[in-house]
C-alpha cells in the first residue's frame, strides 16, 4: 500500500502547464508565464500601453470586464457550444488602435489564452475588421441577454 495512504495523508493534486508541459501542483501558476509575458512586453508593447497594463486604472477595469462576463469566455460559450472560464481580458478594438477606449468596458471581452490568440491571429492574417465586428456582436448580444 502506498506511503500516503497509511499516514492517512491525501494524495496531491497536479495539474500540466499548458504552455511548456510542466507538472505542478493545482492551483499554482508555471513559472514560464513570466516569461512569456516579458518577452511579450519586450516586443510588442510601446511604453505606454505597458504603463497602462501595470495600472491601477487597468486593474480596476479588467476585474470589472471580468465580473462583468461572471469569469466566461463568450466566444466559446456563443461560438463554440461551451462554457469555459476565461482567464484573458482582450480589447476588441487595439489600443494603439483607439487609445481612449482603453478602460471602457464596452470594449473589453474574456477569453481563454486560446481564444484570445485565435483573435490575434485572425487580426493579423487580413480579418481584423471582421474580427472586431464579431466581438462587437458577441458582447452586445451578452449584454442583451445577461444584463440586468
Amino acid at each position: 500500500m502506498p506511503k500516503y495512504l497509511l499516514q492517512g495523508d491525501r494524495m496531491p493534486i497536479y495539474k500540466r502547464c499548458s504552455r511548456c508541459g510542466k507538472r505542478l501542483p493545482s492551483g499554482t501558476k508555471c513559472e514560464c508565464i513570466k516569461k512569456r509575458h516579458k518577452e511579450y512586453d519586450k516586443y510588442t508593447r510601446d511604453k505606454v500601453a505597458e504603463d497602462f497594463y501595470h495600472s491601477k486604472e487597468w486593474e480596476l477595469a479588467r476585474d470589472d470586464a471580468i465580473s462583468f462576463y461572471t469569469g466566461i469566455d463568450i466566444y466559446s460559450y456563443y461560438v463554440l457550444g461551451a462554457i469555459e472560464y476565461g482567464t484573458t481580458v482582450h480589447h476588441i478594438v487595439p489600443l494603439k488602435d483607439d487609445w481612449s477606449k482603453r478602460a471602457d468596458r464596452h470594449n473589453l471581452i474574456y477569453l481563454t489564452d486560446s481564444n484570445h490568440q485565435l483573435m490575434h491571429k485572425a487580426m493579423r492574417e487580413g480579418r481584423y475588421k471582421e474580427t472586431i465586428e464579431l466581438l462587437n456582436k458577441l458582447a452586445n448580444k451578452y449584454e442583451q441577454e445577461f444584463s440586468t
